[in-house]
């Protein structure tokens, strides 16, 4: 085999090397993000996401999700609610709506951010079907 042969087979082999530490690598740099509920004492939360990353979990007034790792780039945070005080005068079956955040939140490679959910920063997501019955 030719020297020039050999040289080019070498190369490629240290590009493909290259090309896999760095796919490997893009995991650990993706943005982590935590989401808290700061919305009021009788508001509970449940199914939080953000650009690509859902948390399958309820948040009670000061409760914060794991941290997880989502795609760079801007979204709402997405979750359902249920106010507790409302249902409470219905005693019917809790109805959790959809909410997103008004503010739009943006993220970076190998960053960090806690988004607190609150009162005055969130409208009804009606992007997504609701229990509306229609």
């Amino acid at each position: 085999m030719p020297v020039a042969a050999r040289g080019g087979r070498a190369a490629f082999a240290c590009f493909l090397a290259a090309c896999a530490a760095l796919w490997t690598s893009c995991d650990v740099a993706y943005p982590e993000v935590v989401v808290s509920n700061y919305w009021g004492a009788h508001v509970l939360i449940r199914s939080p996401s953000f650009n690509g990353c859902v948390w399958n979990v309820t948040l009670a007034f000061g409760e914060s999700t794991a941290p997880g790792q989502c795609l760079p780039g801007s979204d709402h945070v997405h979750f359902q609610k249920l106010d507790l005080d409302e249902e409470a005068s219905d005693q019917g079956v809790p109805v959790w709506f959809n909410y997103e955040t008004i503010s739009v939140k943006s993220v970076g490679y190998g960053t960090f951010h806690e988004f607190d959910v609150e009162s005055n920063d969130v409208e009804q997501d009606f992007s997504v079907p609701g229990p509306y019955g229609h």
